[in-house]
């Protein structure tokens, strides 16, 4: 069976194009988000506040700790149960709607 590409004039061959026409093709194609909105990422992260009195939180300080930069306090899980500073991660989800670590999506509707 012999198949016809309506579509191959509009194709781009991405590969052996030169650095000013892939500059030139972002400028056309514009900027695109597949980042989370703050309400959503307000949905998808659960925000957990280091006590260290608590005997609890300090037998699991390793694993209690911001994936990014190992620091405890205003943490924000996500539903992979990844844990980051609430602000560092909520910058990550504007932009990208999937664990940074794990790379499972964020948004509890994906997620399921």
């Amino acid at each position: 069976m012999h198949l016809f590409d309506q579509h191959h004039d509009m194709r781009l061959d991405i590969d052996n194009m030169s650095y000013e026409e892939l500059l030139a093709l972002g400028e056309r194609m514009g900027n695109v988000s597949t980042g989370l909105s703050e309400d959503a990422i307000t949905k998808c992260l659960t925000e957990i506040v280091y006590c260290s009195s608590d005997p609890i939180q300090e037998d699991n300080h390793e694993q209690d700790s911001c994936t990014i930069c190992l620091v405890r306090d205003h943490l924000g899980r996500l539903n992979c149960k990844q844990l980051f500073h609430s602000s560092c991660i909520a910058k990550w989800l504007l932009s990208k709607n999937i664990c940074p670590v794990c790379i499972t999506s964020a948004s509890e509707e994906n997620f399921k």
